[in-house]
């Protein structure tokens, strides 16, 4: 899974790993719960993406199912947004969701199995006041 270390990635890891799951987790800052092997990776990456991946692929053998959280907010209203944190948000959000899952799905594809999760958030729905590169 990305973005392992915090808030509900954080649940998510530590609750699979509870239930006996092996499995993986990428950071960029933190700790990843016990019991978890912890990648560090940031997900606008590319080249650290194919890092984590083949260290994960090392440890713990082909990957069945990816759970793609990694995300971030760089809030304020959309006037004030900087052309900066725009980018940032989506490089991370988007553009992070987007390449891990293209990594994953190629070893799924070939084993005839495989399951991508996307973690979001309700502001994609409804949005918020200061969150529109979040809620994109």
């Amino acid at each position: 899974m990305t973005g392992g270390s915090k808030g509900i990635g954080y649940g998510i890891a530590a609750r699979l790993a509870k239930a006996g799951h092996r499995l993986a987790a990428t950071y960029r800052s933190g700790e990843v719960p016990a019991d978890v092997l912890g990648v560090q990776c940031d997900v606008t990456d590319p080249p650290q993406i194919e890092a984590a991946f083949a260290q994960v692929e090392s440890s713990l053998g082909t990957i069945e199912v990816l759970v793609a959280n990694a995300g971030i907010t760089r809030d304020t209203l959309l006037m004030r947004m900087s052309d900066e944190d725009w980018d940032h948000v989506i490089a991370t959000n988007l553009s992070g969701a987007f390449r891990v899952a293209r990594r994953a799905a190629r070893p799924m594809v070939r084993a005839k199995f495989g399951r991508i999760v996307f973690i979001s958030s309700v502001v994609g729905m409804t949005g918020s006041a200061g969150q529109v590169n979040y809620a994109a």
